[in-house]
């Protein structure tokens, strides 16, 4: 290897370093923020009636998860405070948590466009199947097989090599987690949310020349504002999704294959900048409805609103609460009669 490659490997390693201390850190500030919001909107009385808003709640959850499991490792790493690059075990946990993550919010994602295309059918036996004491029994379904099925080669295939690289032991390992992955999370999911979809917005399209009645047409109406953003989190998914499936599918099919050290530098390179982008999604999706949706940035300025009326609250009652405590001891005091001067009145009546 000559002194050109050289250093143009130090300096691809240079890019991932910086990256991976500036990248992490803005989107765990964004993520935090926005999937907490989230989670406040979707559990407003009016809208957690509605069995889409259970994904959408356990999604934000999923993806605040997700963000912290996902990034906050990579961050530490630039100062050498990474524990999974040292303990062997932590660093199958975090690998086993990240995917296992990923997947549920990707799941969460499809479960929800399934809801609606079971919502806007036509055929009442259907549509009985979108209920919300069903979406919380499958919310844990999911869960459990998630937590079960797809992630357990994790504990066999990491492992700390080098004595400071949390890494799969062998190729065999990568193709295999990567081809889960590709079914389970960034391959064939997006498949179905798109043809979920196009049948969805049909239905749509029926139900609007057959609704009567005011009270039928407002719950249609906020039916179709969930089904809105629902489109508009498939939308993010997918365009944030591409990257890393293109590199999954690029690894796939070049892992038995003999590469170059600078090859491999950019290969790594490929591969951090695609699942940074893949986190964009958890990250900004509030910001996304925010900016695409009226109805969705009125439900946030009320929640803003109610939690600056009750710190208000706060900062006024505690005052208030202690003069009036001051009050109600001074008329406590006053009409306590004097002990000491009816007890002198008894030792006089009982010396006459």
């Amino acid at each position: 290897m000559n002194a050109s490659s050289q250093s143009t490997i130090e300096y691809l390693n240079f890019i991932r370093y910086q990256l991976n201390r500036y990248i992490p850190i803005t989107l765990l500030i964004l993520g935090s923020i926005g999937n907490i919001l989230n989670i406040l909107v979707f559990t407003r009385p009016l809208i957690r009636t509605n069995p889409c808003s259970i994904y959408f709640v356990n999604g934000s959850i999923v993806n605040f998860i997700s963000l912290y499991i996902g990034l906050i490792t990579p961050f530490l790493g630039t100062y050498n405070l990474d524990p999974t690059q040292i303990f062997k075990n932590l660093c199958k946990i975090r690998y086993y948590l990240r995917f296992s993550t990923i997947t549920l919010s990707t799941w969460f994602i499809l479960l929800a466009c399934i809801d609606r295309l079971f919502s806007t059918s036509n055929n009442v036996n259907i549509r009985s199947w979108s209920s919300v004491r069903l979406a919380k029994r499958i919310v844990i379904i999911a869960i459990i097989i998630c937590c079960i099925c797809p992630y357990t080669q994790v504990f066999y295939c990491y492992t700390i090599s080098q004595g400071t690289l949390c890494t799969l032991e062998n190729q065999t390992c990568k193709l295999l987690n990567d081809i889960i992955l590709l079914i389970c999370n960034s391959g064939f999911p997006p498949i179905l949310m798109i043809l979920i979809s196009i049948l969805t917005i049909r239905n749509v399209k029926y139900l609007n020349h057959t609704v009567d009645g005011s009270h039928r047409r407002r719950r249609r109406r906020r039916d179709v504002q969930l089904i809105r953003l629902l489109l508009i989190q498939v939308f993010s998914f997918i365009l944030y999704g591409i990257p890393i499936t293109a590199q999954k599918i690029y690894s796939c099919s070049t892992i038995f294959m003999i590469k170059s050290p600078l090859t491999i530098a950019i290969d790594n390179l490929i591969n951090q900048v695609s699942t940074e982008i893949s986190y964009i999604n958890n990250s900004t999706i509030f910001y996304t409805y925010s900016l695409t949706s009226k109805k969705y940035r009125k439900e946030v300025f009320r929640i803003l609103s109610s939690l600056f009326t009750r710190c208000q609250n706060i900062k006024i009652h505690p005052i208030q609460s202690i003069d009036s405590a001051r009050i109600n001891q001074n008329k406590i005091i006053k009409n306590i009669p004097n002990e000491s001067y009816e007890l002198n009145i008894r030792n006089r009546i009982e010396i006459l």
